[in-house]
């Protein structure tokens, strides 16, 4: 009876080991094929940040060579800042109209991406830019500042609420979002 347990345990034991084995094959086997994946994903993840990446070299060129033309368009309205400073300093007040300073009509001020330059009553210079600066009728304003005229002479601040990248342009330029109503 002793070798009969003997035989039977050794059976068994044998036979665990070979339900281990093929265990161990098959965990094997399944590391293999997961690893295949994983490297397939790993290749498929490089493909789409490869095209990603020139995507957005893609953009950032365009972009680029649309802020060097509304960079221009700025650099050009210079006259325009610079008329109604010398106006504030001779008058003491900010002008209302272009025709006030001796300067053009609105329509008249184009340029690369520029459409028109409107002085506002407020002394405001309202840009509008046409669809090559990336969108159609997008404004800029530029706003007097009049506070220490006396001692800094008039300064500018510009903002927009069309150009959320605006700061490309110019760095002194703000990025105001528009308000949840729309105006």
């Amino acid at each position: 009876m002793r070798t009969a347990v003997l035989t039977f345990a050794g059976v068994l034991l044998a036979a665990g080991l070979a339900w281990a084995a093929y265990r161990l094959l098959a965990v094997d086997r399944q590391q293999a094929r997961l690893a295949g994946e994983v490297a397939a994903l790993r290749r498929e993840q490089e493909q789409v940040r490869r095209t990603l990446d020139e995507s957005q070299e893609a953009l950032a060129a365009a972009d680029d060579r649309t802020s060097q033309l509304m960079r221009e368009d700025l650099a050009a309205v210079a006259g325009l800042r610079l008329a109604v400073a010398e106006y504030y300093q001779v008058k003491g007040r900010l002008p209302a109209r272009a025709e006030d300073v001796g300067l053009p009509p609105p329509e008249q001020y184009r340029g690369r991406t520029l459409r028109s330059a409107t002085l506002t009553p407020d002394g405001r210079i309202e840009l509008v830019f046409d669809a090559a600066s990336g969108v159609e009728g997008g404004r800029v304003v530029l706003v007097a500042d009049t506070s220490h005229a006396d001692a800094t002479g008039v300064q500018w601040h510009c903002r927009t609420s069309d150009y959320p990248l605006i700061r490309r342009v110019s760095p002194t330029c703000e990025y105001v979002p528009p308000a949840p109503d729309g105006s």
